[in-house]
């Protein structure tokens, strides 16, 4: 593990530069590991330090035991970029009543660096937490709350810049893509990730100050608006037309007689 140094993922395309990072994103502290299990779970480690400096990015070349929503596994491939933010929701003066929409957020804000990359590919984002690059999820976002922090949240992301879908699991082939993948070049990882942070922190501070608006930002990107969808939260389905978010993140779904909000579930299309 190394705090402040060039970060190598075999090809120069792929280096994370720390102190630049340091220097030029809202980010107080940087650790990048060769290889870990869960960069999630490193930072839920740290959360109950209160002299860790936050935010606290934790990345890695390689994740072994990387995870997604549920039991979900997240695999990932050389040229991923797969790292997790440590914040103190005080700090950064985002009241808890916001804190539901920090993931759309978060969602908004890769969509929303996607398209300064690759400005002619279609970006889309499927509630609540995946980001799609023409038609394919290119980025999943996982948020956990330590159980001993208060006041603290971990944001992790699997984010496919590089990587190639060759040695993926066949499932995976069928459903997932990357940026190289879709343009057929490399990118510099560096600059995607730093672009995302600056966005980031712009993005959280209107949250703090409560004039973010995520129904406009996010119904722009949104992939199930006007789809019929079905919703399954362990108890039940819910089957009906997507009407994009609601001001507090909730998903709208129309089942031709009452508009539903839904905080949770598993979204897939229906048609």
């Amino acid at each position: 593990m190394l705090t402040a140094a060039k970060f190598s993922f075999d090809r120069q395309e792929n280096v994370i530069d720390a102190d630049r990072l340091l220097a030029s994103t809202f980010v107080r502290r940087v650790e990048w590991f060769d290889e870990i299990g869960s960069t999630n779970d490193r930072a839920l480690q740290l959360a109950g330090d209160l002299s860790v400096a936050t935010p606290c990015l934790i990345g890695a070349t390689r994740q072994v035991s990387g995870r997604g929503r549920g039991t979900n596994r997240w695999w990932s491939g050389d040229g991923t970029l797969m790292f997790s933010v440590l914040f103190d929701m005080p700090q950064l003066g985002i009241a808890q009543l916001e804190w539901p929409r920090f993931s759309l957020v978060t969602g908004l804000t890769v969509a929303e660096t996607l398209e300064v990359f690759l400005p002619q590919d279609a970006v889309g984002l499927k509630w609540p937490n995946d980001v799609w690059l023409a038609g394919r999820k290119v980025c999943g976002i996982l948020i956990e709350q330590p159980d001993r922090a208060p006041g603290r949240l971990v944001a992790g992301l699997g984010w496919n810049v590089n990587t190639s879908l060759s040695s993926a699991p066949d499932e995976l082939r069928a459903t997932a893509t990357s940026m190289r993948e879709v343009t057929g070049s490399d990118h510099v990882c560096e600059d995607v990730l730093r672009c995302f942070l600056q966005r980031w922190e712009a993005n959280l501070e209107s949250l703090a100050a409560e004039n973010f608006n995520l129904i406009a930002g996010w119904n722009r990107f949104c992939v199930l608006r006007d789809r019929v969808v079905r919703v399954s939260t362990g108890e039940a389905d819910l089957t009906g037309a997507c009407r994009g978010i609601a001001a507090d993140g909730a998903l709208l779904v129309d089942d031709g007689q009452t508009t539903h909000r839904c905080y949770a579930g598993t979204v897939r299309l229906a048609e």
